[in-house]
């Protein structure tokens, strides 16, 4: 299967020079996550929601340019499975498509979802429980937007679960954050909202879409279902009395699928800023070291990920650090906090390496 299969060609764009707002609307109205950024009908670069939940203050009379970014481009005859590393490795939703130099489409993360039974390898023998994050993040029905926000970037995700008393009651969607809280006729409420200045109490039961779950043992192409039909990136794992087990993200899925090029480990940072490039160098620093003292046990390939949430505690800076391991051997999570993110990080690695040994 190629890429130009799988593809949408029917683009939807925007000019370079529009305004955020127009960009916004355009994106809610046709219910999609990214544009392709045109400047003299030539393609620029991609603006994703993503991209904005990042910034602070966000005025809506800004232009595109500001906010678009440069993404790794593949051809229409391409086999998907590049597809498949490219969305990997760049961490983005989606990919623009060209054939020359002409773009012709853009392939999302929803597209390998939506041809999963194609793609996969066995996607009617995996069950979620093989590949869901056990340790959940959610937020209640009471929380504030400006909390729920945060979790969602921390987690690089599109939505999250609501819950209340424990079990699930909603999924709130990281456009209905960044379309709806707007405080003035000057800036997109957002960019208060991660700078505490928030002036209107919003919580996240009032934009929460209704819930929808799924079950340890259901397969991945179940679930992948639910997804497209939902237009989620993540699934909750609920059991008989609808409290969380786990999550399935689009993520979970794709590091499921063989690509044909495992050999070495892929490393994926989320959470953290631009500007936190000395944490950026202490993780693939660390994690460099951890690989090589724990290779000859677990082999040369498979996945780790760190999730990465800065806080305030008691008045000072405080992290949040969530990782997971995928190997053809195992699969493991661990997790922890503290004040110095280097020590934090240090007994997680060490924690890993400890019962990767004892096993």
């Amino acid at each position: 299967m190629n890429v130009a299969e799988i593809m949408k060609k029917d683009l939807i764009t925007i000019d370079s020079n529009a305004k955020i707002s127009e960009a916004l609307s355009k994106m809610r109205e046709n219910d999609i996550q990214q544009l392709p950024v045109m400047l003299d009908n030539k393609y620029v670069g991609m603006l994703t929601y993503k991209n904005i939940l990042r910034r602070g203050s966000i005025r809506t009379n800004s232009r595109v340019y500001n906010f678009s970014i440069i993404a790794p481009k593949i051809s229409q005859n391409s086999d998907v499975m590049e597809a498949v590393k490219l969305l990997m490795e760049s961490g983005l939703n989606s990919i623009p498509v060209f054939e020359k130099e002409k773009l012709v489409g853009i392939v999302t993360r929803m597209d390998i979802i939506r041809n999963i039974n194609e793609i996969h390898q066995a996607p009617e023998k995996t069950k979620n429980f093989e590949i869901m994050t056990a340790d959940v993040i959610s937020v209640d029905i009471n929380e504030e937007i400006e909390e729920s926000s945060q979790k969602i970037r921390t987690l690089d995700e599109y939505e999250i679960p609501v819950t209340n008393k424990g079990k699930l009651a909603g999924i709130l969607r990281l456009k209905e954050i960044i379309n709806n809280i707007v405080m003035d006729k000057q800036k997109i409420s957002y960019g208060e909202f991660t700078s505490g200045k928030s002036k209107v109490e919003i919580v996240a039961s009032s934009l929460m879409d209704n819930p929808i779950s799924s079950t340890e043992d259901a397969t991945i192409s179940e679930t992948a279902a639910l997804m497209v039909k939902n237009h989620l990136h993540v699934i909750p794992i609920t059991d008989n009395d609808s409290k969380i087990t786990g999550i399935v993200g689009i993520t979970d899925i794709l590091n499921s699928i063989k690509t044909g090029s495992e050999e070495g480990f892929y490393i994926e940072i989320s959470g953290l800023e631009e500007q936190d490039r000395d944490l950026y160098d202490i993780t693939y620093f660390m994690a460099d070291k951890f690989l090589e003292n724990i290779s000859r046990i677990i082999g040369n390939n498979g996945k780790l990920m760190f999730y990465i949430r800065k806080y305030k505690a008691e008045g000072k800076g405080k992290y949040s650090i969530r990782t997971k391991l995928i190997t053809p051997k195992m699969h493991m999570e661990d997790d922890g906090s503290g004040y110095n993110y280097g020590k934090c990080l240090s007994s997680i690695l060490s924690n890993y390496e400890t019962r990767i040994k004892g096993k």
